[in-house]
């Protein structure tokens, strides 16, 4: 019975064309390989841009706490201008001030300001983190393009790419996670202080005008 024509082991170990009659000379081309060469042991990961990527929102909470002190004083000054009875009629420019003051504020320009500069340093950030990363060794690290989509996805990405090259970078995730965490947090105490604040102002304002 003849072995029909494909690629077999010869006597010798060797991977060799038979045509069904004889041996030929060539052997079959490696298929290329689709993982990505590791790092060698002990690589460095960190590098002073990611750090800078991770704390960069720290500085928008800043601006973001100094915005909302400010905005939350101007709205009790304007449920003070607001009328809760038919004996009095709203105080149409202290009300209007006083709007003003909770929304254009100093600390709003200083806010809108601080997240275009953090938004665009945090991609410049990516990308020389990403070119430090391909000169130690990492073949295609994590696009620093995702940073236009948010810094917590290029960290993120980031973290798997490296692990996946044999790099160890746990440290820049986890305190990514519990930044996002602690703000999260603080803003929902802060919402919470807020509105019982708020209820607490109207019924002040009600005990006193009853009085």
């Amino acid at each position: 019975m003849t072995t029909p024509a494909g690629w077999y082991v010869d006597d010798k170990g060797a991977t060799r064309w038979w045509d069904g009659s004889r041996w030929g000379e060539d052997s079959p081309v490696a298929a290329p390989s689709t993982e990505f060469p590791s790092v060698p042991e002990g690589t460095s990961t960190t590098t002073v841009w990611v750090w800078l990527i991770v704390l960069l929102p720290v500085l928008s909470a800043i601006a973001t706490i100094g915005y909302l002190v400010q905005m939350q004083q101007g709205m009790f000054d304007m449920l003070a201008a607001v009328p809760l009875d038919d004996s009095s009629s709203l105080d149409v420019e202290r009300f209007i001030a006083a709007e003003l003051n909770a929304f254009l504020t100093p600390w709003y320009l200083v806010l809108t300001l601080s997240g275009w500069v953090i938004y665009g340093l945090s991609v410049w950030f990516a990308a020389l983190d990403a070119r430090q990363l391909t000169a130690r060794g990492f073949d295609r690290p994590f696009p620093w393009v995702w940073t236009f989509l948010s810094s917590l996805v290029y960290v993120i990405g980031r973290h798997v790419v490296i692990r996946r090259r044999g790099g160890r970078t746990l440290a820049p995730l986890l305190v990514t996670i519990a930044i996002q965490v602690v703000v999260l947090l603080a803003a929902s105490v802060w919402a919470s202080v807020f509105v019982a604040q708020t209820f607490e102002t109207v019924f002040w304002m009600v005990t006193t005008r009853q009085m």
